[in-house]
């Protein structure tokens, strides 16, 4: 080989990897570790929290009561469930590690894993004023 055409090899493989490989590998991998550590962070939240009111809900007789924005134990812990069926699914989660994850709008994925954090931590915060307000532990 010349050395012009060794050039040429080098400074295509140098430009691979300083330019096409940081953007287009590198950055989503580490954006899917991200979804990743967020969609768990949300999965055990959900679990949490529905362990916690169905149990506090049963041990207190409290399941048709009204517990968030005039909702009862009972409504709520169905929307947490729904969350883990639809949103918080095993299925996702796979998705989400997939290598070349087909039609995964990321920044959609992310904003949804926001919401679902945020919508989770507020019942967290109620359900513990809850129960410090009526004296339940």
């Amino acid at each position: 080989m010349d050395p012009v055409t060794i050039i040429l090899i080098v400074i295509l493989v140098g430009g691979y990897f300083l330019f096409y490989r940081p953007q287009f590998i590198v950055k989503p991998a580490r954006k899917r570790k991200e979804l990743v550590a967020k969609f768990e962070q949300a999965a055990a939240l959900n679990l949490n929290l529905l362990t916690g009111l169905r149990q506090f809900a049963s041990n207190h007789q409290l399941l048709d009561e009204p517990f968030m924005e005039n909702e009862s134990f009972r409504k709520k812990i169905a929307e947490l469930e729904a969350a883990r069926g639809e949103v918080l699914s095993d299925e996702n989660l796979l998705l989400i590690k997939a290598r070349n994850p087909q039609n995964l709008d990321i920044q959609l994925l992310d904003k949804s894993l926001d919401d679902q954090l945020a919508y989770h931590q507020r019942i967290q915060k109620y359900f513990d004023r809850y129960r410090s307000a009526h004296r339940f532990n």
